[in-house]
């Protein structure tokens, strides 16, 4: 580690991975003639650090007016694949999110010998542990004086965020969300372009390899966007002058991909950064060529095959290991929909899974004669095996940001736990006097 490194340690700490971009409410509303899409293209947006869900939702929408509702006579549909900001946790700060950016950074560079280990050191000594801090130095001194000035700049504002962090990591809740949403889009058959933004390139990386082990057929691409991952799973776009992902280079000159756009500098945005202003702006060659990315990407999608529908709202489940354990749907109406019972009055359960991991999946009708008004009551038993930890995940057919829910389903009940399963969400569907159905969780 060189010189170079103090000397941009304090651009690093002021502008550091910051997304321009994000999330709309769980209510969704469609008309009565379109309740549903069709089967198509899904992108998924992954947005950068210290951005609110309001935020990533603009930079979804603004993806949208450039890519359009359809491409090849099918329609394409948005999905935000958020990960949460320090500003939107209580009792977190926005350190956490500069915190979480370099823990992921350090996990991608384990591969790449002594570099990966000195972040590991650093943020093991930012979390208390003294010990690895006198190791590095020891064994790196070059790289401890280095160290030293970052670790001081950075200390004051990351303790508060670290500690929060650490306690309660919304890495990983975020890593399941992410995968919870990737199972029911492939179940449905849909193709998928993944698109990220800074931080956000560190949660698509995951997001794609698990992407890929779900689909049979070449059915998933990604695109990333002022990368702030060393590694790189499809086409990427960094400009010459993002200030804030070429300072990365200072933690090695491989440390972020090549600069592959140059774009003149604009008082809209100093940074060289933040998507909206500067990579998506209209006035500059950027926005062009990232549309014409995309729908490359887009051609390059087979078509999946299909296990399940699409719904006005659709349920998931996956569990953690092998064993049995069964989604329970109460409808409106009285129907009680699971295995022994998978045509309900209002919905389906069309996919069961009786061996391991899930899914199942059960999907609210698009048919507005067939969807009833009221009450989803959605349960979970454990049939059969030991004690796993369930996720059940909500998505509406208006895209949005899911329901997402993870629990213990305790031990194996059986036929017993059948009448009385675990429960899990309520989902409210209403239809005003305009025909307009509604599907909002109860809280």
């Amino acid at each position: 580690m060189s010189d170079i490194m103090h000397a941009h340690a304090k651009t690093i700490v002021a502008a550091i991975i910051f997304g321009s971009a994000c999330t709309s409410l769980h209510a969704q509303t469609l008309s009565q003639g379109a309740i549903c899409e069709t089967r198509g293209y899904t992108i998924g947006f992954f947005n950068g650090v210290w951005n609110t869900q309001v935020q990533a939702q603009e930079s979804l929408d603004e993806l949208k007016s450039m890519i359009g509702n359809a491409y090849a006579s099918s329609p394409v549909r948005f999905e935000l694949f958020y990960n949460q900001s320090g500003l939107e946790i209580d009792g977190a700060t926005r350190a956490q999110d500069l915190a979480e950016t370099f823990i992921q950074r350090a996990k991608e560079f384990d591969s790449s010998g002594e570099l990966g280990k000195r972040f590991e050191y650093l943020w093991e000594a930012a979390s208390g542990e003294t010990s690895f801090w006198n190791k590095v130095t020891n064994v790196f001194s070059a790289a401890g004086q280095a160290l030293e000035a970052i670790y001081t700049s950075f200390m004051t504002k990351l303790v508060a965020g670290l500690s929060a962090m650490l306690s309660n990591p919304p890495t990983k809740v975020d890593y399941a969300e992410h995968r919870s949403k990737i199972d029911t889009l492939a179940l449905e058959g849909q193709k998928l372009l993944l698109m990220a933004h800074s931080q956000g390139n560190l949660f698509v990386n995951p997001a794609y390899d698990y992407a890929r082990s779900r689909y049979a057929t070449n059915s998933v691409s990604t695109l990333h966007i002022a990368p702030a991952s060393m590694t790189l799973r499809g086409n990427h776009v960094l400009a010459d002058i993002d200030h804030v992902i070429n300072a990365l280079r200072a933690f090695g000159s491989h440390s972020v991909p090549s600069n592959n756009l140059i774009l003149p500098k604009s008082n809209k945005d100093r940074s060289g950064h933040m998507l909206l202003q500067t990579y998506l702006d209209a006035s500059r060659a950027g926005r062009h060529h990232i549309q014409q990315l995309s729908l490359q990407s887009l051609a390059s999608l087979e078509s999946p095959e299909a296990k399940a529908q699409p719904g006005f709202f659709t349920t998931t489940l996956t569990w953690d290991g092998e064993g049995d354990v069964d989604l329970h749907m109460l409808e409106p109406g009285g129907t009680h929909v699971y295995y022994l019972n998978m045509e309900g009055s209002a919905g389906t359960l069309d996919v069961d899974n009786r061996v391991a991991n899930g899914p199942e999946h059960y999907y609210a009708s698009c048919d507005s004669s067939r969807l009833q008004a009221g009450i989803y009551d959605i349960r979970v038993n454990n049939f059969k095996g030991p004690e796993r930890k369930a996720t059940v995940q909500v998505n509406f057919a208006n895209g949005g940001q899911p329901l997402t829910r993870i629990i213990d389903t305790g031990p194996q009940r059986g036929r017993l736990g059948d009448p009385d399963p675990l429960p899990v969400a309520r989902i409210s569907v209403q239809r005003d006097d305009s025909g307009n159905w509604t599907a909002t969780p109860v809280q």
